[in-house]
């Protein structure tokens, strides 16, 4: 049975920090994800990721605690309807609020997990979270790197899009892990119809030449990759991927 923050009751909480020291917390932004995925696509793959992880822990005997995920992050690029971004000294003062609030209550090891590969909104997190160490010294986080490092290792087998290194916001890998969670929640008819958007080839050429958003980098749909190409199925298995991924990370980078 997972430890869910959210869904537990005081003394449950008291009686797992007894037990494990051990804590995910996912932070993710409420961001625009096209015309087909819900805003809370990057907290939804972000928790189910947090999720997994705690799952296969579980299977080899170690528990942890999944945290009530952050919601608001630093979303400045994305502006269009339904996303909403924060200051950075904002995000800084949250991330740092929760993970000294876990630390308190025995969790003092943390990963942090995030669906959103903003650079300032990463920074941000990191850096709240080093500020706990300099009030905990037994405070130990990790911030998982799996956007750049795991996904990788889906694009030759399990991706079908033709270009899925190019897939980086609402194409198919993260139109297939919505599929896979919340199907409900994905417009599978207008999915179907959008074409594959490759400018991603460019993106961060142009983010370094000025563009201020997704629509000025190449994406005037709030999407870049292959939606249309995705499917429950490659949503799973990204997912078993990834989680894998980070429990990697962790035995490197956690005591």
């Amino acid at each position: 049975m997972l430890n869910i923050l959210y869904q537990m009751n005081r003394d449950q909480v008291k009686a797992l920090s007894e037990r494990t020291n051990l804590a995910f917390l996912p932070v993710s932004p409420c961001e625009a994800h096209g015309p087909h995925l819900p805003v809370s696509a990057d907290v939804i793959t972000a928790f189910t990721m947090a999720k997994d992880c705690a799952r296969k822990l579980e299977d080899q005997g170690i528990e942890s605690l999944i945290a009530t995920p952050i919601t608001y992050c630093i979303a400045d690029l994305c502006k269009f309807p339904g996303t909403i971004t924060i200051r950075y000294e904002t995000m800084v003062n949250i991330v740092e609020d929760v993970c000294l609030g876990l630390a308190k209550t025995g969790f003092t090891k943390v990963v942090l997990l995030s669906g959103h590969a903003e650079p300032s909104s990463m920074d941000a997190i990191k850096e709240g979270a080093d500020n706990v160490k300099k009030v905990i010294p037994e405070f130990e986080f990790m911030f998982s790197d799996w956007f750049a490092k795991a996904l990788p290792l889906t694009y030759k087998d399990i991706c079908k899009g033709e270009h899925p290194e190019f897939d980086i916001h609402a194409g198919e890998i993260e139109t297939a892990q919505l599929m896979y969670v919340c199907p409900e929640w994905v417009d599978m008819d207008v999915t179907k119809t959008l074409p594959a958007n490759h400018a991603a080839e460019f993106f961060f050429a142009k983010l370094e030449a000025g563009a201020q958003s997704f629509a000025e980098a190449g994406a005037p749909n709030t999407y870049f990759g292959s939606p249309a190409a995705a499917t429950a199925e490659t949503g799973r298995k990204i997912f078993d991927v990834v989680s894998d991924f980070i429990l990697d990370e962790m035995k490197e980078n956690l005591k």
